[in-house]
């Protein structure tokens, strides 16, 4: 593993770290219904999914 490796798979946990703490805020804040939930849920889970394509795809600047 690279160094560039390594710096991307901190900058991933942080990055996720803080989408998960978008759902935190999002539940703690607002009463949810289950779609809504559900829908919140998609949509990070989708973000994560983009973030780490393009992490894959791209190099460190």
């Amino acid at each position: 593993m690279t160094v560039q490796d390594k710096i991307k798979e901190q900058l991933l946990k942080e990055v996720f770290s803080n989408i998960d703490n978008i759902y935190d805020f999002m539940d703690t804040r607002f009463t949810l219904d289950k779609p809504c939930d559900d829908a919140i849920v998609k949509k990070l889970n989708e973000l994560k999914d983009v973030v780490y394509k393009i992490s894959g795809l791209c190099e460190l600047s």
